[in-house]
């Protein structure tokens, strides 16, 4: 019985095997001028195919298609096919991607990549004149081994709800979805900056806990760097159920090519560093507990060499390691959210920013 199967099997002709089609894309950027964006993007496929659309894919905070005026019955082979358009946008931050329409089938390709819009800007209110909130002035020039690239001291006021606003050409959140514990929300509303500090007000909005993840845009753009050094001066409310995950997250956004964090916990708990090993990211390969609080002002720095990799708190190295260090680029996000628990809707407290700074490696 089982023989007569395997016969009947044999004779059996299998259908031909056709590899599937795959997409890759470089050069892909958005260069904001004004309310006028200018994306470009060369695309890609590993077989000669006809797309019936092709181009870059956008969606605004609100997750409303604002596409990049697309091509439509485009030639893709393996050598690539160049695609740049220009589009207005409103003021605001919106995602984008390339993307690819065969057969009906849209494809997206690549990471996700972020622009923002700054709002027109109006006769500017006197700025009071701050000096040093935390008591501590921001570091200004290069250092040593490093190239200062970024610096921001949050002098410029700016009322909670309008973030980017003026910060626009140097800063963007996430903003319009869930956090990675799944318990709240990104939510860039809750974002202001007075007194001199960026100030981040966790709280609960309709049943929803509400955080958010400025990301600092060097030369304002979008994208990492390979080694650097990234200093943070903040503190913050003993809010329960939240907590910071100030990480160095890969442009790939392939998990296996690295992840920093420092620095990371509860608010309620003290100050940890993590570095995630490189090819197993979920498991640790540097783990630093200190004592520091949130509760405090401190300076917090994570220092990115070839040799080593050091956490470092006012100074002081806290933790290091010279293996699993990153060799891909890597971009700092600054993320405020909860912590795998749903905090009590009356917990509400403020994360403040006094400055924070970006150097290259220069050996």
């Amino acid at each position: 019985m089982t023989a007569g199967i395997l016969v009947a099997l044999s004779l059996t002709a299998a259908p031909p095997a056709f590899a599937a089609t795959s997409y890759t894309a470089t050069s892909v950027t958005a260069s904001v001028t004004g309310t006028s964006v200018r994306a470009t993007a060369r695309i890609a496929s590993s077989q000669s195919v006809t797309a019936t659309r092709v181009g870059i894919c956008a969606r605004s905070a609100s997750k409303v298609n604002v596409d990049f005026p697309l091509k439509s019955n485009v030639l893709l082979t393996s050598t690539g096919t160049s695609w740049a358009k220009t589009a207005t946008f409103a003021a605001g931050t919106y995602s984008y991607w390339p993307c690819v329409n065969v057969g009906g089938s849209w494809t997206d390709i690549g990471p996700v990549r972020y622009f923002t819009v700054a709002a027109a800007s109006t006769t500017p209110a006197p700025v009071p004149t701050i000096t040093n909130p935390s008591g501590v002035a921001m570091p200004v020039g290069d250092l040593t081994g490093w190239k200062q690239t970024f610096t921001e001291d949050f002098t410029a006021p700016l009322a909670r709800g309008s973030f980017p606003g003026s910060y626009g050409s140097k800063w963007l959140s996430y903003t319009g979805f869930t956090d990675t514990s799944k318990m709240g929300d990104y939510d860039q509303r809750i974002i202001s900056a007075q007194d001199g500090n960026l100030d981040l007000l966790l709280h609960t909005e309709n049943g929803r806990p509400l955080g958010a993840a400025p990301v600092p845009l060097v030369n304002g753009q979008w994208g990492g760097q390979v080694y650097g050094r990234f200093s943070v001066r903040m503190k913050a409310d003993p809010a329960a159920g939240y907590g910071t995950g100030f990480l160095l997250w890969p442009d790939s956004d392939n998990w296996n090519d690295g992840e920093i964090d420092f620095p990371e916990s509860g608010l309620t708990d003290v100050v940890k560093g993590y570095n995630h090993c490189l090819g197993s990211p979920s498991n640790n390969c540097l783990v630093v507990n200190t004592s520091a609080k949130y509760s405090d002002w401190h300076t917090y720095t994570i220092d990115w060499t070839p040799q080593r990799l050091s956490f470092i708190i006012d100074g002081t190295v806290v933790g290091s390691t010279t293996t699993n260090i990153p060799t891909k680029p890597l971009h700092w996000v600054m993320q405020v959210a909860t912590t795998g628990v749903t905090p009590a809707a009356s917990t509400s407290g403020h994360l403040l920013i006094d400055w924070a700074t970006i150097y290259n490696y220069v050996p």
